[in-house]
């Protein structure tokens, strides 16, 4: 895990708040802070861009129950993201109890790849959900909704030969330890010959675990990311880079993935 030396646990920080993957990246967690224990830190994210929205005059919500429309307003979604703010509190402090790991959870409120950037200075690790924004809570964070993620869906690692992206692949080793869950590595390199040193430099690292390459020689951040979207995979594993934190690159990220992200410093 990265961060542990024997005298400080890791801290790994949570980020969740209205996307359709912040379930999935609940059920990561259980497989990232198993051993050994973690210090867990948990963050809501109040999107303030969906406040923006239930202020404009065309926004509007539509019950699925009662198939009734009516105007948005941005008290509905201060209610929802309250709901939503317990629901995941309570699914941390239940993972965390069964861990041994401490927690710390806050709600904050601003423009949510801001205050993904600001928060990796304080943990060794980020996990948080991507993809599209949904202000429906059906079930909440319970465990019975988050273990019904797939164990079947591939997952990905974006690896150059750095020492963080040695440290993120063995975290992608610990989310799919077994040939149950195919494990899908992205290589990136500025030339051919320094993709195949990668390819070999991956397959001394993960020893006999059978492993997907995919091979980019100079590619840009979101052509990267493409690769990770059409694999439909459980989660992507980053190592943190100053090019992968420019705005762009966050934004694309958060929100053209469909899967959890895991940042390894």
């Amino acid at each position: 895990m990265p961060g542990t030396d024997g005298h400080r646990r890791a801290r790994i920080l949570v980020m969740l708040g209205s996307t359709e993957s912040d379930r999935a990246a609940l059920e990561a967690l259980r497989l990232l802070a198993d051993t050994p224990p973690a210090e867990i830190l948990g963050m809501f994210v109040e999107d303030i861009e969906l406040l923006m929205l239930a202020e404009l005059p065309i926004a509007r919500e539509y019950c699925l129950l009662t198939h009734v429309e009516r105007h948005l307003q941005t008290p509905d979604i201060e209610r929802q993201f309250r709901i939503q703010a317990r629901a995941a509190q309570q699914a941390l402090a239940e993972i965390a109890g069964r861990l041994g790991s401490t927690l710390s959870f806050r709600t904050v409120r601003g423009i949510t790849t801001a205050l993904l950037r600001e928060a990796l200075a304080e943990t060794d690790l980020m996990l948080f959900g991507a993809g599209r924004r949904a202000l429906r809570v059906p079930g909440g964070f319970t465990r019975a909704t988050a273990s019904r993620t797939s164990r079947q869906q591939p997952v990905a690692v974006v690896f150059d030969g750095s020492d963080a992206a040695q440290r993120a692949l063995q975290v992608a080793l610990q989310i799919a330890p077994d040939e149950v869950i195919p494990l899908t590595v992205i290589l990136t390199a500025s030339n051919p010959d320094h993709v195949c040193a990668l390819a070999e430099q991956t397959s001394r690292l993960a020893g006999n675990r059978r492993l997907q390459l995919v091979k980019m020689v100079n590619p840009a951040w979101r052509d990267v990311i493409e690769q990770a979207h059409a694999r439909h995979g459980a989660a992507l594993v980053v190592a943190v880079t100053a090019e992968l934190l420019q705005q762009e690159n966050l934004e694309q990220l958060r929100n053209r993935l469909n899967c959890p992200v895991v940042l390894v410093k």
